[in-house]
C-alpha cells in the first residue's frame, strides 16, 4: 500500500445551493426576529425595573399605601425575572440561528468552490477528448 494519502472523491450535488439559499435565507429572517425579540423583552425589563425603583422612591413618602406599593414591587419583581428568561431565551434563540447561518454560508461557499472544481475538470476532460 503507498504511502500517498487517498483523496476522498469530491461529491457535488447540482442545484443544492438553490435549497441551501432557501434555507439560509428563512434562517437569516429568523435570526433578525430573534433580535427583535430580544431587544423588546429588554426595553420592556428596563422599563419594569424604572418602574420598580419608582415605586421604591414612593415608599415611606405618605403620598400612597406603603403596602400596596411593596406588593406592586413585589410584582414588578416577578415581571423583570419572566422578562430576563425571554432575554435569555431569545439570546439562545440568536446564538443557535447565527450558528445556523454561519454554516449555511461556509456551504454555499463550498458548493461554489465545488461547482468551479467541477467545471474546470469538465473543461479539462473535453479539451483532452
Amino acid at each position: 500500500m503507498s504511502k500517498e494519502r487517498r483523496e476522498d472523491p469530491e461529491i457535488f450535488i447540482e442545484g443544492i445551493d438553490v435549497v441551501i439559499k432557501l434555507d439560509l435565507g428563512k434562517h437569516k429572517e429568523m435570526l433578525a426576529q430573534a433580535q427583535v425579540s430580544k431587544a423588546s423583552f429588554q426595553e420592556a425589563r428596563d422599563h419594569e425595573s424604572a418602574r420598580k425603583r419608582h415605586y421604591y422612591r414612593q415608599i415611606g413618602q405618605g403620598k400612597y399605601d406603603d403596602d400596596a406599593l411593596l406588593r406592586s414591587v413585589k410584582d414588578i419583581r416577578i415581571n423583570i425575572r419572566h422578562l430576563s428568561d425571554k432575554v435569555k431565551l431569545s439570546q439562545d434563540k440568536i446564538d443557535h440561528e447565527t450558528l445556523i447561518v454561519d454554516t449555511l454560508t461556509a456551504q454555499l461557499k463550498e458548493y461554489d468552490r465545488a461547482y468551479a472544481a467541477f467545471n474546470r475538470q469538465l473543461q479539462q476532460n473535453t479539451e483532452s477528448h
